[in-house]
């Protein structure tokens, strides 16, 4: 920590950048400077600490949100859960070779952590954590009507996922999927419906702890949202496998459009009926309905 401080103090020192303009002249990224930008009311630039750490990092802006991120209370509190989740664009849009190639702006790392916590217990343990690094890819916008604002999406990738224990507790999967999106959207009342049907071939299964996941978590998912994008919406992903059909709704709404005019985040109900939500009980079918706060729904 005392690091990056030292290393925020000299930068903040060398680069006493107050516009857009400056940030050009001087060869910095004008996206770190915009946030950087002189307060009246403030007092000057730089009032915070993340402004100064921002103009470190050139590429922050290829960091985006990937799968919903949010911490929800289970009832019992045994069951409560949270996910946290970003993807990262490996070329720059805006660089020669993806002028040239505008496809090569659709490849992404991306991350996803689910952790299942028991608040219950006294010593507040995880129950299970699912680690999910992938490799992606997001297509741009595919018309699929004259003059329409909505479109086709194709979404395609690589996921590992291991819930990082050892021995007999130890799971883990990889996963090939192919998504497409298709994507509704009336401008005038910003009410959208999504649409993505996922195929997945699931491949080097721990032989040992979970060889017959598939059975469990099966090879197709659908998933629809509907809403309004800044009000009321409902998400719904459905999946079918041999052993049984599991379901998970999520319904949200964003605090600060009328209740709490400060707040930044989603209020968030969640109801599951689900096999191999996680992967530890992989076998067992999981009942639960949560409540608790989005950042990214």
């Amino acid at each position: 920590m005392a690091a990056r401080i030292v290393l925020l103090v000299i930068i903040a020192t060398a680069l006493p950048l107050k516009t857009v303009g400056e940030a050009i002249a001087s060869g910095i990224p004008t996206d770190a400077v915009r946030s950087t930008a002189v307060d009246p009311e403030a007092g000057g630039p730089y009032e915070e600490l993340d402004d100064l750490f921002r103009l470190a990092q050139p590429y922050l802006r290829n960091l985006s949100p990937h799968q919903p991120s949010y911490f929800l209370f289970g009832t019992p509190l045994s069951d409560s859960k949270f996910q946290l989740s970003f993807k990262y664009r490996f070329f720059n849009s805006t660089a020669p070779l993806a002028r040239k190639h505008p496809w090569v702006r659709g490849f992404y790392f991306g991350y996803t952590q689910t952790s299942f916590w028991d608040l219950k217990s006294d010593s507040k343990p995880f129950e299970d954590t699912s680690y999910k690094p992938e490799v992606l890819y997001l297509s741009r916008k595919i018309p699929w009507r004259p003059g329409a604002r909505d479109g086709l999406f194709i979404r395609g990738g690589v996921l590992h996922e291991s819930n990082g224990k050892g021995g007999e507790s130890s799971r883990s999967t990889n996963e090939l999927y192919f998504a497409p999106v298709l994507v509704l959207f009336d401008p005038g009342s910003r009410i959208g419906l999504a649409v993505s049907p996922k195929i997945k071939y699931m491949f080097d299964n721990s032989k040992i702890s979970n060889p017959n996941l598939e059975d469990y978590r099966g090879i197709f998912e659908l998933s629809i949202m509907a809403g309004k994008a800044d009000g009321l919406v409902l998400g719904t992903a459905i999946r079918t496998a041999e052993r049984g059909t599991s379901v998970e709704a999520n319904l949200s709404y964003p605090l600060g459009e009328s209740w709490f005019e400060s707040t930044q985040i989603c209020l968030l109900v969640q109801y599951e009926n689900a096999l191999a939500e996680n992967l530890l009980h992989y076998q067992e079918r999981i009942k639960a309905f949560r409540i608790g706060f989005a950042f990214v729904r």
